[in-house]
């Protein structure tokens, strides 16, 4: 089986799209299927959408709305035009993609297969997509349209996402699927290894970790208290938070430690990730507003459960006292210091906390797990 494998960007650069395509696309050879990549997409002059946005949004200043030319037909055609004309000279059995802007208005008798974590109607006005003039929210609501016509198959990394999929744009039920995304991470560990790694964990110090590039929305400041309220509790609490730099972060307590971001394609910003993940106690993520994380998986690949909320695709992800705790989005940090707590000075209960959230990467958070569900239905597919 041969796909081609399609993105807008490059999807062999790990620092794509925090590398899930990357390690998606490379789960995909690991299995024994042949990758041909179409990427690196070029944007056609827009000259004409340009001038249209700039003087759109600076006429009437957020008065009716953001107008984003990226989403205008016009590009995304082009997106397709080059694919297409790749696929002319290739032997792929099946166009596959991570997301729908490159295949959204793409023309080929090949199946078309899209595994995503959203649809733009589950994202406006929820996360990153606000304040959107009416041109665009309909540019966006028809590329959406469009690809869910072609797909053969729709995969969604939840089932939030899958829902809309089927209400919003009315995608044929028999067509779509649910699978989670696996962990970016090169390195897989055993049970054996996470009972050794949380023998060397303090018993002294509770260690939270939060990883995430954008901090309210991903929920820094709930972090923030959570570690507060710990220490109020006389529970000796450090909070780690990479990925970000937080406003204010001068005015933080001291036992708020702030990496900010860390390259993990370099040896030595790989090897903090590991140390981090391995000396930490719980990962710590009360977003706002959230898809399917991936962090998620990294955390539970580390026996790490995740302290998270419950909202987006989320409880596709998080099973509550099986690899992490849901709490509300409005999160009340003194109600989730005592469940934290109550664990961590329970030192058995954490162990196992720890091994059921391992168990549950291992069974289900993983690519290996996902892509052999995933190659099961291309075979149908190319059989049907």
């Amino acid at each position: 089986m041969k796909i081609a494998f399609v993105t807008t960007y490059d999807a062999t650069d790990i620092n794509s799209w925090s590398g899930t395509p990357y390690y998606m696309s490379k789960s995909f050879i690991d299995y024994g299927v042949e990758v041909e990549f179409i990427g690196n997409l070029k944007s056609p002059s827009r000259l004409i959408p340009r001038i249209k946005e700039i003087v759109f949004n600076r006429l009437f200043k957020g008065k009716f709305g953001e107008f984003i030319s990226f989403y205008e037909p016009s590009n995304l055609k082009c997106f397709a035009a080059q694919v297409e004309k790749k696929l002319q000279v290739s032997n792929a059995d099946i166009v596959f993609s991570p997301g729908a802007l490159p295949i959204a208005y793409l023309k080929t008798n090949k199946p078309i297969v899209m595994w995503s974590d959203a649809t733009f109607a589950v994202m406006h006005n929820y996360s990153g997509f606000t304040n959107l003039c009416s041109s665009t929210i309909r540019s966006c609501h028809m590329y959406e349209r469009n690809v869910i016509k072609r797909l053969s198959l729709a995969i969604f990394s939840s089932e939030w996402a899958a829902k809309s999929a089927i209400e919003y744009y009315r995608a044929n039920e028999n067509i779509v699927k649910v699978i989670p995304y696996g962990a970016n991470i090169a390195f897989d560990r055993t049970i054996k290894e996470i009972i050794e790694i949380n023998k060397l964990k303090s018993r002294s110090i509770c260690k939270l970790l939060f990883v995430g590039k954008y901090w309210e929305r991903k929920g820094g400041n709930a972090a923030v208290n959570i570690a507060c309220e710990l220490n109020n509790l006389n529970i000796k609490t450090e909070l780690t938070i990479l990925g970000c730099m937080p406003p204010n972060s001068s005015l933080l307590p001291n036992f708020i430690k702030i990496i900010g971001f860390v390259d993990k394609s370099k040896k030595e910003g790989n090897d903090l990730f590991e140390r981090l993940y391995k000396e930490n106690h719980f990962f710590v993520l009360p977003s706002i507003a959230d898809c399917t994380p991936i962090v998620f998986s990294e955390a539970n690949s580390y026996g790490l459960p995740v302290i998270t909320t419950n909202t987006g695709g989320i409880p596709s992800i998080i099973k509550d006292d099986v690899n992490g705790k849901m709490f509300d989005v409005k999160l009340d940090a003194v109600e989730c210091a005592k469940y934290i707590g109550q664990i961590f000075t329970d030192f058995d209960k954490y162990e196992e906390f720890s091994i059921k959230a391992f168990e549950e990467y291992i069974t289900v958070l993983n690519w290996k797990v996902s892509i052999a569900k995933i190659f099961l239905y291309l075979q149908q597919l190319l059989n049907s």
